[in-house]
């Protein structure tokens, strides 16, 4: 292809310019749903300042000294420059760009795999689609991104497109993955799929899978605490909690959620063009064009999603595949050959061209960033304590034990107040059950508020005006309002 057609616009940009420009513009707010991501800011702040990361809690009042991991460490130094750099204004392009990003090469990966570009398209909408419900501005947008890369890696090199040797990227793209998101996790799952896949159907694959994947696992130690990370995350994950079950982000998907709904659709929708795909390959003859080890992953991560609903983009990269493969036998049937032939050459077109436009249009929204576009960026008002914290700081309380607040804020309160020292947060891998099941108890005022809060030490509080906790400090002798606005109700005892 030659140089000028290679930068022509194609699909790809009109995909990514679409995503980048969608969440700019509608996330300003929606991508700071909770307070994850100024608690990942205040890690990488700490990390920066002592250059070094942290073995043992900072920040909460309840847990300090005691061991944490930060395993998002590389990611939250990102964060930090990026916010440094543009504020939250920063941090909503990046989100923007790697959302953008991940979407691009899922396109790009489908219609290099033999997909139709339209059907290609399509099925990477639908997976974008699926995943926006979890768009937040938080490194897990690194973990989509980077099983992207991995699965089209394995694909390559079991395709044969590329030779098998490829296959060795995976230990260093590991390496990056352990030190940016627990989600490093699920890229063993997937290569175990493909693994297996290979097992059935060409065997002489399935060696250098193994291969690549004992030097994944070796690369997991490639971090600041060894071994222990991927332990401590196994088995944080592998048994039920009742902090995780109680967390809408890790709750089963329901029909009565729109992500649940749309998860729904999507699902519905792979299993029609499974569906598809095999029909049209058993009336010609011929395998239906999805490999063995993408379709277990496909149903691998389909059960993921449903038994947690924060796992439907990564759903989705799978679905993707199964959707192209299903719309591109139906673009096939229906087509006359003069068609099927053009639509071929168009996509064959499409897999080099384009990507440009998408890049300029990115580097746009970062050098927006940089004088403060969007200005809607950062936390709602309307459901953080912005207004309280601000006063708090103003005043230059200093409070002398924890500061007890809904969990949901105490990022929040790291980032904007640190003389504040948090009672809770959203670490809930650090704090364990038993922790996060008196936190519950005392949020919801149950018997024995009282005497958790005296023997931790807490004598300041916020909290959302309907949390169950502030009803009862409103009835307290003990605990006197001192501030109160729309959003939070600040007491001190």
């Amino acid at each position: 292809m030659a140089v000028g057609e290679r930068w022509k616009p194609g699909l790809v940009d009109l995909l990514g310019v679409f995503l980048a420009v969608a969440v700019v513009l509608i996330g300003g707010q929606r991508l700071f749903g909770d307070s994850d991501p100024a608690l990942h800011v205040a890690t990488g702040n700490w990390i920066l300042a002592h250059r070094q990361v942290p073995h043992t809690d900072p920040f909460s009042g309840t847990w300090v000294g005691k061991e944490w991991f930060a395993h998002e460490w590389l990611a939250d130094v990102l964060w930090a420059l990026v916010y440094r750099a543009a504020g939250w204004a920063g941090l909503v392009a990046l989100s923007a760009a790697l959302i953008a990003l991940t979407y691009a090469i899922l396109y790009r990966f489908l219609v290099r795999g033999g997909g139709h570009a339209l059907a290609a398209f399509v099925a990477t909408a639908a997976a974008a689609s699926t995943a926006a419900s979890h768009w937040l501005a938080r490194p897990h947008l690194l973990t989509v991104l980077l099983l992207v890369i991995w699965t089209a890696t394995i694909e390559a090199a079991l395709s044969g497109r590329r030779g098998i040797r490829i296959l060795a990227f995976l230990p260093l793209l590991m390496a990056l993955w352990v030190n940016l998101h627990g989600g490093f996790l699920i890229g063993f799952v997937v290569l175990a799929c493909y693994l297996a896949g290979a097992l059935l159907q060409a065997r002489d694959r399935a060696r250098p899978l193994l291969v690549a994947g004992a030097g994944a696992a070796l690369a997991t130690l490639a971090n600041p605490y060894g071994i222990r990370l991927p332990a401590h995350l196994l088995a944080y994950f592998a048994r039920p909690r009742a902090d995780l079950a109680s967390n809408q982000e890790f709750a089963p998907a329901t029909l009565a959620d729109r992500a649940g709904l749309v998860l729904a659709v999507f699902l519905a929708l792979c299993l029609l063009s499974l569906a598809w795909a095999w029909w049209v390959g058993w009336r010609r003859g011929i395998a239906p064009g999805i490999s063995p080890g993408a379709l277990l992953s496909f149903l691998a991560t389909a059960i993921l999603s449903l038994l947690s609903i924060r796992h439907a983009e990564i759903a989705g990269v799978f679905g993707a595949i199964v959707i192209t493969r299903g719309l591109s036998s139906a673009f096939d049937r229906v087509l006359c050959p003069e068609d099927r032939l053009e639509w071929r050459r168009f996509s064959e077109r499409e897999a080099l061209r384009g990507g440009l436009l998408a890049g300029v249009a990115i580097a746009a929204i970062g050098g927006l960033a940089l004088v403060g576009v969007p200005r809607n960026a950062g936390y709602d008002p309307a459901r953080f304590p912005v207004e309280a914290v601000r006063a708090l700081v103003r005043e230059g309380v200093a409070p002398r034990g924890p500061v007890f607040s809904a969990a949901i804020w105490g990022g929040y309160l790291v980032l904007e107040w640190p003389r504040g020292k948090v009672y809770v947060d959203g670490r809930t891998d650090m704090y364990g059950d038993e922790f996060m099941e008196r936190y519950a108890g005392v949020y919801l005022a149950r018997a024995g508020w009282r005497e958790e809060l005296e023997n931790a030490g807490v004598e300041w509080a916020i909290l959302p005006r309907d949390a169950p906790l502030a009803r009862s400090l409103e009835r307290d002798g003990a605990w006197t309002l001192w501030r109160a606005d729309d959003t939070a109700l600040v007491f001190r005892r």
